[in-house]
């Protein structure tokens, strides 16, 4: 009998493919990207901007800034480093913009993040942990979580992209258009700062 291959068995285009569809005028092919990298793009705003209505925002903004640039990149890098640094940049504005007009960004831990689907809680339990082990889990996580807020920008924005996103130091210097010191030297200053602000907790 012949074997049917189904079209979910298809090899899954790369970003630079669904890219060069979207050079040719495919729509569908900017679709699928979206909706690809939609939820990394939200992630990385909300991480900077700690609000949830802000991030869609500038994850949407994102996504228009790149349908409109998207003849322009010449693939010198990966489609999500590109992604990260329009994100960070967009919501580095958005700060600003907020910072200028004494708005302090407050959120509250417990909100779900959106995702095509649906929503899904901001932190998940390991799976197999006893209640209590679990329940200790979730609480250094939201403490870390509260740490990190208090970061500078500059610092938070480096300790998501290395930890969060897992960016080499080369991506994350291109995505903050700096040198890969710059980059190390912030990590390790951002790292210090947060253990400092964990210690203060014991």
């Amino acid at each position: 009998m012949e074997r049917v291959i189904q079209p979910d068995a298809e090899k899954t285009a790369s970003d630079h493919e669904l890219l060069d569809r979207c050079r040719a005028g495919d729509e569908e092919a900017f679709d699928d990207l979206v909706r690809r990298h939609q939820q990394r793009a939200f992630n990385v705003a909300f991480q900077v901007l700690r609000d949830r209505e802000d991030a869609a925002e500038v994850a949407q903004d994102a996504f228009v800034r790149i349908y409109r640039s998207v003849e322009n990149f010449r693939g010198d890098c990966e489609f999500t480093t590109w992604l990260h640094q329009i994100v960070v940049n967009l919501a580095r504005n958005k700060h600003r913009w907020w910072k200028r007009r004494g708005r302090q960004s407050s959120v509250s831990l417990d909100s779900p993040v959106e995702i095509a689907d649906g929503e899904v809680p901001m932190q998940v339990p390991a799976s197999g942990d006893a209640p209590d082990v679990e329940t200790v889990k979730a609480e250094f996580v939201e403490l870390l979580s509260r740490r990190m807020e208090e970061l500078p920008r500059k610092l938070r924005e480096v300790l998501v992209l290395r930890n969060v996103e897992d960016l080499s130091y080369e991506q994350i210097a291109v995505v903050l258009d700096c040198s890969i010191g710059t980059v190390k030297s912030r990590i390790a200053r951002a790292r210090e700062a947060l253990r400092e602000r964990m210690r203060e907790e014991r």
